[in-house]
């Protein structure tokens, strides 16, 4: 793919991305959570919140809180990112005006109304996001303090302009549980964002040590269709050489390692590790299986891996 053609198609996967992720992050905001008096946080909970104290729309709201903070982005971070944000808001400022007045709002319990919206706001975020991209407001903000202060996180960051937002609307709506209601919809929205950015990457690390690892590794490869990496090692209390494996692999398929390797060596030393995110060769679509190697006759030699490793399933 020629440079041309490879920056055409990231030009229009940006801009697919950001043309659905925020018509959907839009309806859970306009349809779910603002007719609720619920304001979960950043540009759009103040927009939430201008609306219920003047009338202002969401769209024209949420334009006119990001316009100062795009110009403080242009300063700060550049005018690439400036850009970007601006077209995200452009779209999501038409979507809530101009589209989503056509369509019914959700009036009714407000706990369902923080579920569902939390849901399809973190949804449509997660897409954003996917591009690199962001959705204006708080997190622009966040950008520019963590240019000037590169040591504090972004989750952080984000965090305590919501706190502050959600704090808002309380004395805004006048009760107490318009911030519960908005906290729970700010929950799920960070949880939806998490399954859909890194849960298909995740899965475990598994370490196993064993005198039999080239067999264990063998039947890892055959029957788990997962790749093995071979580090010698030596016992520091018995002296005794001993092979350990490295495998990564699905959560789901780490029983089945388990009873194999206990079937070669009784004794095998397991360690499984959570870990949150797994890529790279073998975990893309269309990689194939790794290589099915012949017996080694030393069980103390080094096992030839196969140059692919196999496909998530």
């Amino acid at each position: 793919m020629t440079a041309k053609k490879s920056k055409l198609r990231d030009l229009l996967l940006d801009a697919a991305h950001v043309i659905f992720g925020t018509f959907i992050y839009a309806i859970g905001n306009y349809c779910f959570t603002a007719p609720n008096d619920i304001a979960p946080g950043g540009a759009s909970g103040i927009a939430t919140m201008l609306k219920a104290l003047f009338g202002l729309p969401l769209g024209v709201g949420t334009l006119l809180i990001n316009l100062p903070l795009l110009i403080l982005a242009l300063v700060v971070i550049g005018w690439k990112f400036t850009v970007r944000t601006l077209v995200t808001i452009a779209t999501m400022t038409f979507f809530y005006d101009f589209v989503l007045v056509y369509f019914p709002t959700y009036k009714g319990d407000p706990l369902l109304a923080a579920l569902y919206g939390g849901v399809i706001m973190g949804t449509g975020l997660a897409i954003i996001f996917m591009r690199d991209l962001t959705s204006g407001g708080s997190d622009i903000v966040a950008k520019v303090v963590q240019v000037k202060r590169p040591d504090m996180q972004m989750g952080q960051l984000l965090m305590m302009f919501d706190v502050v937002v959600v704090l808002c609307s309380g004395l805004v709506f006048g009760k107490v549980e318009s911030m519960m209601h908005a906290g729970i919809a700010i929950f799920v929205y960070t949880q939806v964002i998490d399954i859909i950015l890194y849960r298909r990457g995740r899965g475990k690390v598994i370490f196993v040590i064993s005198r039999k690892g080239p067999e264990i590794a063998r039947r890892i490869i055959s029957e788990c269709h997962r790749g093995v990496t071979i580090l010698n090692g030596r016992g520091a209390y018995t002296n005794v050489s001993t092979n350990m494996l490295v495998v990564a692999m699905k959560s789901r398929d780490y029983f089945k390692l388990k009873t194999l390797a206990e079937e070669e060596d009784p004794r095998v030393f397991i360690i499984a590790s959570d870990c949150g995110e797994i890529c790279g060769n073998g975990f893309r679509p269309g990689d194939t299986p790794a290589t099915i190697l012949p017996p080694l006759e030393d069980d103390q030699a080094q096992l030839p891996i196969g140059e692919q490793t196999p496909t998530l399933s």
